[in-house]
């Protein structure tokens, strides 16, 4: 029989998606998602996976993945690590990926309910946007340090909101002058990061940029691509409960107009003491 000694408790979150989205152009249809998977509450284990896949010559993949897991373990603390994967990937013959990692691993000490959070294993392999590539990821985020130097397993969350400020204001930065409403689009979407990164969310990137890109149509992890669309490279959004982390976001425009997102993950959950 179970005792009725214990007080605490923990209630996970976490969902991983390799695939998905919709079209409004030249019809309107949406993208079905790829090996959706979420975790049971309790915690535990789930998997799910998907063979080729393609979408009228739109958005093609040769196979995709995901997992999702968690535990609370005997003293006390908690850890959640949720996956998606996309291999050969193919939008458009403009973004082709040989494969696309996005991960998450979220940790909480016993007695607290602060996370610290790791990306590693997220990555772009054979990563091309319009025939730039490949990526250049933030080191910051990818292999943490400690206010000493010296390597850290994990992040916090004030180390996260330090990136995202920097970030955002150098994204804003480099927008700068344009006349078709980019600087107004950064400001609307960035601008609240440079005020005030730990009011509790926060936004950053796991990309710095892309090598080779046009710097007047590529802005940190934003590539402007003139009659295709934009791309978003690994948005990571951040609150002191969860965790998302969007490898790809496609914000498609004129003649093929929709949004796409590619590897996404996301957890976290609550509890009592």
């Amino acid at each position: 029989m179970q005792s009725f000694d214990r007080r605490k408790f923990y209630s996970f979150r976490a969902d991983a998606n390799a695939l998905g989205g919709f079209l409004e152009e030249p019809f309107q249809k949406n993208v079905p998602t790829l090996a959706p998977v979420s975790l049971p509450p309790v915690g535990g284990f789930a998997m799910a996976r998907s063979e080729a896949f393609t979408l009228d010559e739109i958005v093609s993949c040769s196979s995709a993945y995901t997992r999702v897991s968690g535990s609370e373990h005997a003293d006390g603390s908690i850890s959640i690590l949720v996956t998606a994967v996309v291999e050969g990937l193919n939008l458009l013959e403009v973004v082709r990926a040989k494969r696309v990692v996005a991960q998450v691993s979220i940790s909480i000490a016993s007695g607290t309910r602060v996370p610290h959070i790791s990306l590693t294993g997220s990555g772009f392999d054979g990563l091309e946007v319009a025939g730039s590539g490949p990526p250049e990821l933030c080191p910051d985020l990818l292999h943490p340090k400690t206010d000493r130097g010296e390597p850290a397993r994990a992040l916090t969350l004030q180390q996260i909101g330090q990136v995202g400020l920097r970030q955002a204001e150098r994204l804003i930065k480099g927008f700068e002058g344009r006349a078709d409403g980019a600087h107004e689009w950064a400001q609307k979407r960035h601008e609240w990061m440079t005020r005030d990164p730990q009011s509790g969310n926060i936004l950053c990137t796991l990309v710095d940029g892309l090598k080779g890109a046009d710097p007047k149509t590529s802005n940190g992890n934003v590539v402007e691509i003139p009659g295709f669309g934009r791309i978003i490279l690994g948005e990571l959004f951040v609150s002191p409960d969860s965790v998302q982390l969007i490898a790809i976001r496609a914000e498609l425009g004129c003649p093929v107009k929709g949004k796409i997102g590619i590897c996404c993950v996301g957890g976290g959950g609550s509890g009592t003491e």
